[in-house]
């Protein structure tokens, strides 16, 4: 069995292939075991599962394994969102709990999420462990289901309502009335548990629905609502239907997309500055904003207008959650859509960024598209950002070597170099980066950069996938 290692979002493989029945149980003995060792096992475990093929059954049968070993479950009746269950194992002050589910990736992958004390995602040291059991495991303790729930040592849950009334507490009591108008696309993932409830609480004047059906293929779409899903056909019904904006989650309903008025696609970046923009500005809240590495510095200077500070991590939430802790930051996200604020859970949530934003634009009372605008004007945001992805062909560990020992051949002076993990970034002059990032969830080698305008960003993203392609041939 090929080594089971888990990335900034923990485990993940393609089904049938390196993500089985056995895969699955192993994890859950390994956790088990961590358990049982640090006195850990005196609490249930919540576990939950999405849309993806068999997540229901991946779940039954890790609950089973954690039953055979002593440890009691509690267990979703129904698909959910990650955010759902991180807030359990936080509200029911478990040690653990656990999300079958592969995010954002492709149809054919799923994988294992793990939560510690308050519903954090497991960190680096914890995953480490964790990997070290799972190399260990000799034998699989199970108690079937039937019978762990005759002896009560599986509890079947399905309230759903601390999580609802934890969002509902972020949300202005004052925006009752109002008449927006918001075309949801659910990408036929579990986003709607949260945000229909949501919009029927905040009395959203229009709020219709696509892609609410269970389709454990996603209609063979990618689950992410980035740019190249929502624009075209979603983004042509936002704007000749009239609605005033545009929204989406991912299959596990933790990344939030949104389209304006006029059909455009509003970034992860625009997301998050907005809010937090609004956030100070606003409803009088205070305090830094933490961002990860591959975000623009459109963060940088809305933190600076507003007086506080912007705080770069690597990629991985539970990086953005540790820092938000040290720095007791207002809100932290990241450019894949992702965010959370201080108060709330410790990891993302599109339910939450979804409600906070309708919130937002209802407040504002002008169109989204304006409001973007009026921010990015009033702190002298004046570049361009863009992301691109390629196939990773070669080992990772191969080509991570070859990016150290080789600089790329930029048309620019490097200033600065940071290596993070598994990230590389440049800073040149006038506040210009580029970054190179191995995905730490699937074979993807993505680029991000910022420049001064969009011809010379294209041009740099250009070079650098020419870098990488000769640099793939070179170590093949």
């Amino acid at each position: 069995m090929e080594k089971i290692r888990f990335g900034t979002g923990g485990y993940r493989g393609v089904i049938c292939d390196t993500f089985t029945r056995e895969v699955v149980e192993k994890i859950a003995q390994a956790l088990a075991t961590i358990a049982i060792k640090t006195h850990q096992d005196d609490k249930p475990i919540v576990v939950g599962f999405d849309n993806r093929f068999m997540s229901d059954y991946f779940a039954r049968w890790f609950s089973e394994v954690l039953n055979g070993n002593g440890i009691k479950v509690l267990l979703y009746t129904f698909a959910l969102p990650t955010p759902a269950v991180m807030s359990a194992t936080k509200d029911y002050e478990n040690n653990f709990g656990v999300m079958i589910t592969a995010s954002h990736n492709p149809y054919f992958f799923n994988g294992v999420k793990v939560f510690t004390k308050e519903g954090y995602d497991a960190d680096v040291a914890f995953t480490s462990e964790l990997e070290k059991e799972i190399n260990k495991v000799k034998e699989i303790k199970r108690l079937p289901y039937l019978d762990a729930k005759s002896q009560g040592m599986l509890v079947e849950i399905d309230d759903l309502k601390p999580y609802l009334a934890h969002i509902k507490s972020f949300i202005s009591p004052d925006i009752r009335k109002n008449k927006l108008r918001v075309l949801y696309n659910n990408l036929n993932g579990v986003g709607v548990i949260g945000l229909e409830p949501l919009s029927k609480h905040l009395n959203i004047y229009r709020f219709d629905i696509l892609n609410e059906d269970h389709d454990a293929f996603f209609g063979f779409n990618l689950p992410n609502p980035t740019k190249e899903m929502l624009m075209g056909e979603f983004s042509e019904m936002v704007l000749n239907q009239s609605y005033d904006l545009g929204m989406a989650s991912d299959s596990d309903g933790d990344r939030l997309g949104i389209v304006d008025e006029r059909g455009h696609y509003v970034s992860p970046n625009d997301i998050l500055s907005s809010l937090y923009y609004y956030l100070v500005k606003k409803r009088g809240y205070k305090g830094d904003i933490v961002k990860n590495c591959a975000t623009s510095i459109l963060i940088d200077l809305v933190a600076k207008k507003l007086g506080y500070e912007c705080h770069e991590v690597d990629v991985g939430f539970k990086n953005i959650t540790a820092a938000m802790k040290q720095y007791d930051a207002l809100i932290g996200g990241e450019s894949s859509g992702g965010l959370t604020m201080r108060g709330y859970i410790y990891g993302k949530d599109a339910s939450f960024a979804g409600a906070l934003f309708m919130e937002m634009v209802i407040k504002e009372g002008r169109p989204l598209s304006q409001i973007i605008k009026d921010m990015k004007n009033e702190v002298g945001y004046h570049h361009h950002f863009t992301e691109s992805s390629m196939q990773l062909e070669v080992e990772p560990a191969k080509i991570k070597e070859y990016i150290m020992n080789n600089t790329p051949p930029f048309a620019k002076e490097v200033r600065k170099v940071v290596h993070y993990s598994n990230n590389f970034k440049y800073y040149f002059d006038n506040d210009s980066w580029v970054l190179l990032r191995l995905s730490g969830t699937e074979p993807v080698f993505r680029i991000f950069a910022e420049m001064e305008n969009r011809e010379v960003t294209y041009s740099f993203i250009n070079d650098i996938r020419r870098y990488v392609e000769n640099a793939q041939k070179e170590i093949k």
